[in-house]
């Protein structure tokens, strides 16, 4: 007979493991998505809780799951928007609603920006990657252009605009695009 998921979380439960997540490895005392150093291998999760609870360190309280974006930044919620209220005649006082606490966004660590020793270190591999995504499609990262009919960035400009990104906070790429003017002069 097949376990159920509802039975494997009841008997991790019984020997001390709470993590939702938490899937088995024959012979091992972890499961499959730790990590060297506690680190989780989830998305969704930054460290194992169990390695956390068996460390001694604070276990993050369940946290409602909050929309990404497609580099996993948060999507703000959206703005209501005022209506005007027509001024009414004052009413008896009544109590203020409890106010409404809400999880603050998770801090995340800062992008690390490429350094010069990066860039020279791809550069001297001499490789062309091959990035897809359904927004963009195909994109090269390239040591230097080459004037392929392909989507070519070099690190230097993956820096430049990591780094434009970073001075607009909340920013995300919507089109990468060749322009069809490079290399045009204007009059």
């Amino acid at each position: 007979m097949a376990t159920t998921s509802l039975e494997i979380i009841e008997k991790n439960r019984e020997s001390g493991i709470t993590c939702p997540h938490y899937e088995a490895i024959l012979g091992k005392k972890h499961c499959r998505h730790y990590q060297a150093n506690g680190d989780c291998s989830r998305p969704d999760e930054l460290k194992c809780l169990e390695w956390l609870k068996v460390n001694g360190q604070p276990t993050p309280a369940s946290k409602p799951e909050i929309p990404t974006d497609l580099f996993g930044d948060p999507i703000p919620e959206p703005k209501l928007k005022r209506t005007r209220r027509t001024k009414q005649q004052p009413t008896a006082a009544r109590p203020l609603p409890a106010p409404v606490v809400h999880d603050p966004i998770p801090e995340r660590e800062p992008l690390r920006g490429l350094t010069t020793e990066d860039i020279d270190g791809f550069k001297a591999l001499g490789v062309e990657v091959c990035l897809e995504s359904e927004s963009f499609g195909e994109v090269w990262l390239v040591p230097a252009y080459t004037g392929a009919d392909r989507t070519e960035i070099t690190p230097e400009h993956t820096a430049t605009i990591v780094r434009v990104m970073e001075a607009f906070p909340g920013s995300k790429v919507v089109s990468f695009e060749k322009s069809t003017q490079q290399g045009k002069e204007t009059a």
